[in-house]
């Protein structure tokens, strides 16, 4: 509605009162978030702890001296697709480990 009235011509400031908005509303710009060098160390530190989570990740930036809310490591760490490998598990052989053997010649 505001945006229609600065078209036809009506000042920003009239047009977000006749509208009942604020004009910080209307000239509010957002910022860019500045996550590319901390997305880097996350891929960094995920490729040596292939078997840790988020929550590793966040203890060891915290150590290395960044201030990291946990809730946004977690989004950053959704974001950038990164997941704990999963363990992959042994067989557990419950048999007997005797070879089997030819009974007579020619046996197969």
């Amino acid at each position: 509605m505001a945006r229609e009235l600065v078209t036809a011509q009506v000042k920003p400031e009239r047009a977000c009162f006749l509208v009942g908005l604020p004009k910080s509303t209307w000239y509010y710009q957002t910022k860019p978030r500045q996550d590319d060098e901390l997305r880097q160390r996350f891929r960094e530190l995920a490729l040596l702890h292939p078997r840790r989570g988020y929550r590793f990740i966040h203890a060891l930036l915290l150590q290395e001296g960044h201030h990291l809310n946990r809730k946004k490591v977690r989004r950053l760490w959704r974001e950038e697709g990164l997941t704990v490998k999963a363990k992959v598990r042994k067989k557990i052989r419950t048999g007997t480990s005797i070879p089997l053997q030819a009974e007579f010649p020619g046996h197969v």
